[in-house]
C-alpha cells in the first residue's frame, strides 16, 4: 500500500477557495481515498479566515453569514440527562406527590415536553447546519448512506465521507437509538451489563483484531513523531511514554485494567515490575496468557478473568495503576466510583496514568457537532456498546479532582489517534480477503466504515484521546517527582526496537 499526496480545490466562498492537502490510500486492487492527514508530522494547514459565503456551496459560511454554531451544546446535555436522570426522576416523583392535583400534570408532562423540544430542536439544527455547510439536502442522511454501503458494497466510501453530499443530520435513526437504547443504557448502566457488551466489543475472534491491529496487538491511540512511523513504532512510542510517566521501577507492583491482549502488561514487566492485568474478555485473556509465556513473563505477569468492580484486594496494593481507553466503559453515573477505588488501590506515593477517549463538548463556532453525535451513536450500535463515558477532558479532570487525585499531566492526542486508526485502516483494507472468507462482505464493510469514519472524526476535532497523569492530593513528594518527570521537554523518544518476540 502506497501514500501519495493529492491537492484538491474545494468549493468555497468567491475569491476564497481553499486547498486542503490529502493523504490517499492506494493498494494493489485500486485506490481508497479518505482525505487522511496519514502519517504526517505536520498538523493539516487552518482553514482561511471566515469571510461571507458568495454561493450555498460555501461550507464554512452559514445561512444570512453566520458560522454555525448549536443553539444548545448537545453533548453538555447528554452528560447532564446520563449523570442526573434518576435524581431527576426521584425529584418529579415527590414533586408530583406533595403539588396540588390541578398542578400535578404540569408536573409530568413539562419536563416530557422540555425533552421532546429539545429533540425537535436537534433534528432541525442539524438540517440547518447541513444546508449551511452546502449539503444536498435532498439526498439521503450520512448515516442512511453508509448503511446502504455496508449492505450492498455499492458507491465509494471515500465519496460518501467527504463528499458533503450526504448531510450528518440527526434523523430517525439516531433519534430512536438514542431514545431506546443509549439513554436508557446511559441513565440506568450497572456495572453488571458490562459482561453482556463485551461479546460484541472485544470477543469478535483474535484474527478479527489482528487484521485490524497488526502484530503489536494495541487497541489504543500510538504516539506518532515523524512521517516513517510503523504500526509497532508508534504504539512502542506510547508504551515508553506510559511506562516513563508512572515512572514504573523495578520490584513495582503494577495494575493495569483493561489489560487488552496484554501488550502493556508485558512492557511493564520487562521493566521489572510485577503486573496484575484485568480483562473481562476470555479472548483477551487467553491471548495475553500466550503472549506472556512467549515473552518469558509468565511468573512477572498474572491476566485476571474479572471485572474490575468485583476485584477485592488490600487498600494501597500498587505503586503504579494504568487504564488505557477502558474507562469509557464504566459509563458516567459509575465514573465517580471507577476512581474512587483506583485511588483507594493506590499508594500513597503512587502515580495513575489514565488514557481516555472523549467527545467535545458542542461549543465551538464554525463547527458542525452533529456528525460527531451520529457518529457516536453508529459507534454505540456497532463498535463500542455501553461505551457511554467518552466525555471531555474538563470532565474527566474535575471528575479525578473530586476522586481524590491531583491531575499532573494532561495531552489532547487526538490527532495521533486519527494516524493510529489510519494505520488500522490500512492493515484491515489489506486482510480484506481473509476477513470476507470468515465474516463475509458486510462484516468487513462495516468495520471499515467505522475505522474510515474515526479518522475523519478524530482528525477534525470531534473526538480525542486524553493521555493523563494523575498522583494523589496531598502527597508532596509524588507531587514535586511527577511535575519535575513530567516537565516539557524532558521526556525522551525512545531508540526503536523491534517487537519484542520471545
Amino acid at each position: 500500500m502506497a501514500l501519495f499526496w493529492a491537492s484538491d480545490a474545494l468549493p468555497g466562498c468567491h475569491g476564497c477557495r481553499q486547498t486542503i492537502r490529502r493523504a490517499s490510500l492506494s493498494t494493489e486492487k485500486g485506490s481508497a481515498r479518505f482525505g487522511l492527514e496519514l502519517l504526517s508530522p505536520d498538523p493539516p494547514a487552518a482553514p482561511a479566515p471566515f469571510c461571507q459565503p458568495q454561493s450555498a456551496g460555501c461550507w464554512h459560511g452559514a445561512m444570512v453569514g453566520k458560522e454555525v454554531a448549536m443553539i444548545f451544546p448537545m453533548f453538555e446535555g447528554v452528560m447532564f440527562i446520563s449523570a442526573y436522570m434518576p435524581h431527576m426522576i426521584a425529584v418529579l416523583i415527590v414533586l408530583a406527590t406533595i403539588v396540588r392535583k390541578p398542578f400535578r400534570i404540569c408536573v409530568v408532562v413539562l419536563p416530557i415536553l422540555t425533552f421532546g423540544l429539545l429533540c425537535a430542536l436537534a433534528i432541525q439544527e442539524s438540517r440547518w447546519h447541513a444546508e449551511a455547510e452546502g449539503y444536498d439536502m435532498t439526498q439521503p442522511s450520512l448515516r442512511e448512506a453508509l448503511e446502504d454501503y455496508i449492505a450492498s458494497g455499492k458507491g465509494s466510501l471515500e465519496e460518501i465521507l467527504e463528499g458533503k453530499k450526504y448531510p450528518p443530520v440527526f434523523g430517525k435513526i439516531e433519534l430512536m437509538r438514542y431514545l431506546n437504547t443509549w439513554l436508557g443504557k446511559s441513565v440506568f448502566h450497572d456495572t453488571d451489563q458490562d459482561a453482556d457488551y463485551l461479546p460484541e466489543a472485544y470477543n469478535k475472534g483474535d484474527d478479527w483484531f489482528e487484521a485490524t491491529l497488526a502484530d503489536p496487538m494495541v487497541y489504543t491511540g500510538a504516539l506518532y513523531a515523524g512521517s516513517n512511523e510503523t504500526v509497532w513504532s508508534a504504539q512502542q512510542k506510547k508504551l515508553e511514554f506510559i511506562a516513563y510517566s508512572l515512572d514504573v521501577k523495578k520490584g513495582d507492583k503494577a495494575l493495569e485494567i483493561g489489560c487488552g491482549w496484554g501488550r502493556l502488561s508485558n512492557y511493564l514487566a520487562s521493566k521489572g515490575a510485577k503486573v496484575t492485568g484485568v480483562t473481562m474478555s476470555t479472548d483477551q485473556q487467553a491471548y495475553a496468557k500466550r503472549m506472556s509465556q512467549q515473552l518469558g513473563n509468565s511468573e512477572n505477569v498474572d491476566i485476571v478473568l474479572k471485572n474490575f468492580f468485583d476485584l477485592d484486594l488490600p487498600d494501597k496494593s500498587f505503586n503504579v495503576i494504568s487504564s488505557v481507553e477502558m474507562a469509557e466503559h464504566v459509563g458516567i453515573r459509575n465514573y465517580n466510583k471507577f476512581l474512587r477505588k483506583v485511588h483507594r488501590l493506590l499508594a500513597d506515593d503512587g502515580t495513575f496514568y489514565l488514557q481516555v477517549a472523549g467527545l467535545p463538548r458542542g461549543y465551538a463556532s464554525g463547527y458542525n457537532h452533529y456528525e460527531d453525535l451520529v457518529w457516536g451513536l453508529f459507534m454505540d450500535e456497532h463498535v463500542f456498546p455501553g461505551a457511554d463515558a467518552s466525555c471531555p477532558m474538563g470532565w474527566v479532570v474535575t471528575h479525578l479532582e473530586q476522586a481524590g487525585f491531583e491531575v499532573q499531566s494532561v495531552h489532547n492526542m487526538g490527532y495521533h489517534y486519527s494516524q493510529t486508526l489510519a494505520h488500522w485502516l490500512k492493515n484491515w483494507e489489506a486482510s480484506k480477503d481473509t476477513i470476507v472468507k470468515a465474516y463475509g462482505e458486510r462484516s468487513w464493510r462495516r468495520w471499515r466504515v467505522f475505522l474510515a469514519w474515526s479518522v475523519r472524526i478524530s482528525r477534525r476535532g470531534g473526538s480525542t484521546v486524553q493521555w493523563i497523569t494523575a498522583t494523589k492530593s496531598g502527597q508532596e513528594s509524588a507531587r514535586i517527582a511527577a511535575q519535575n518527570r513530567l516537565a516539557p521537554g524532558i521526556f525522551q523518544l525512545p531508540e526503536p526496537k523491534p517487537l519484542p518476540t520471545q
